[in-house]
């Protein structure tokens, strides 16, 4: 009997509002950590409800998106995602390993792991 399980690494996506009021999108990844994508920077968080933590219990580490690199749009952030692979709607990219989440320019520098932007380590030291 063949068992058919996802390989997605994002279980689900909400939108959030940062304590900045800026408005993100978060992806629960399968290991239970959430990935925050906003317009100007990329954070770890251990739940969903630590993002909202003034005091900044369950936060576990960010990484600023560069001027002229930072996302476009606004909510959402995510327009497909599949397996380690997240498609932004600005035509940037996401690869979400088991070590770390990296932002190419688009699908095609991902897919030749050329171009990074920015890499957000997944392990916490």
């Amino acid at each position: 009997m063949l068992i058919e399980e996802s390989s997605n690494l994002i279980r689900e996506c909400h939108r959030v509002r940062l304590l900045s009021s800026q408005e993100a999108e978060a992806a629960m990844l399968i290991n239970n950590t959430v990935l925050v994508v906003a317009e100007d920077a990329l954070a770890l968080f251990s739940s969903l409800d630590a993002i909202g933590d003034p005091l900044g219990n369950g936060f576990l580490g960010s990484v600023a998106i560069p001027e002229g690199s930072q996302l476009e749009g606004g909510y959402p952030y995510i327009a497909t995602h599949r397996a380690g692979f997240a498609g932004l709607v600005d035509g940037k990219a996401l690869l979400i390993g088991l070590n770390d989440v990296r932002l190419f320019a688009g699908p095609e520098d991902a897919l030749r792991n050329r171009n990074e932007i920015v890499r957000l380590p997944l392990t916490v030291a």
